[in-house]
């Protein structure tokens, strides 16, 4: 397209969304939309977990040609990737018992701001198509202090949640000497291999050991961390996660036994490692200190 008619349509494109943004989202965020919370991607769009900080949502939509002109199709095809974001946020678990839809029904706050984001919302890519349709790529961010879908909700989780330490290892089954290997090694972060067992990513996540004692959770990060990169990385292979990858160049690799829910559900977001694999991280974070500062890779 030429830039002049570009420009055209932008700004007439803009005017119209304008004017239509606050009838249009406050009705989005009533619409029934079609949600498959196992589903991460879809020909409506998804969510890329594995880019830490740099994760995404985004989502497509398609507006179809009439007796208005281009501009108009754009703004429908805008309208239609907002839908569908807010079908794909609806479906992020933000915890083991909590889904963003729930949440946004159970708080005002979090729907305003998921409403401010679908405003928000960063258009990645467009064009015509050749039916005379218009195609929309539309972008949110999971993470950053703000703009992100964390900073939408993560406050809102977070305000009546007290900041805790870490467990310490008084008693371990860990032989003396491994005992203090582990506390003057020089580890970066922690790799939990889950590979295989089908966990799903979430917003705050928590490492068990099998005797249920929780090793890691979202009361021993400062929620701005949390905020602007996550509570931990998602990686899709082994390598990908002892590679430079967040957890430093030194990581404690530990293997996952199994994958569970909270108290209250079965959603599989939760890691389970051996009692000796728990004491190995906590021991190990006495030297490197990387809990705090969410050093942790999930591999999938």
């Amino acid at each position: 397209m030429k830039s002049a008619t570009n420009s055209k349509i932008f700004s007439v494109a803009f005017v119209a969304g304008m004017l239509l943004s606050f009838p249009i989202y406050a009705a989005s965020l009533d619409t029934n939309v079609s949600v498959n919370v196992s589903v991460e991607q879809s020909e409506k769009g998804g969510i890329d977990w594995t880019k830490g900080a740099d994760s995404s949502v985004d989502a497509i939509g398609i507006g179809l040609p009439g007796g208005k002109g281009l501009a108009m199709a754009r703004v429908a095809a805008v309208m239609d990737a907002q839908r569908n974001l807010l079908g794909i946020l609806k479906g992020v678990q933000i915890d083991a018992d909590t889904l963003m839809q729930d949440l946004m029904i159970q708080s005002d706050t979090v729907k305003r701001n998921i409403s401010g984001l679908l405003t928000g919302a960063q258009v990645v890519e467009e064009h015509e198509n050749a039916d005379g349709s218009y195609f929309v790529r539309m972008r949110v961010s999971l993470y950053g202090a703000t703009g992100s879908v964390a900073s939408a909700v993560l406050p809102e989780v977070t305000r009546n949640i007290a900041p805790e330490p870490l467990p310490t290892v008084e008693q371990t089954a860990l032989p003396q000497e491994e005992r203090k290997a582990m506390q003057s090694a020089n580890y970066t972060g922690v790799v939990v291999d889950a590979s295989g067992l089908g966990l799903a990513p979430t917003f705050s996540p928590i490492i068990y050991d099998v005797n249920g004692r929780a090793v890691y959770g979202i009361q021993n990060i400062d929620s701005q961390i949390a905020i602007a990169k996550g509570m931990v990385g998602y990686a899709n292979a082994l390598g990908d996660a002892t590679s430079g990858s967040r957890a430093g160049t030194n990581p404690l690799v530990v293997t996952a036994v199994e994958v569970r829910g909270g108290k209250n559900s079965s959603n599989p977001v939760n890691v389970v490692v051996s009692v000796e694999d728990a004491d190995r991280i906590l021991l190990a974070n006495k030297k490197g200190a990387f809990l705090p500062q969410g050093a942790v890779v999930f591999v999938r």
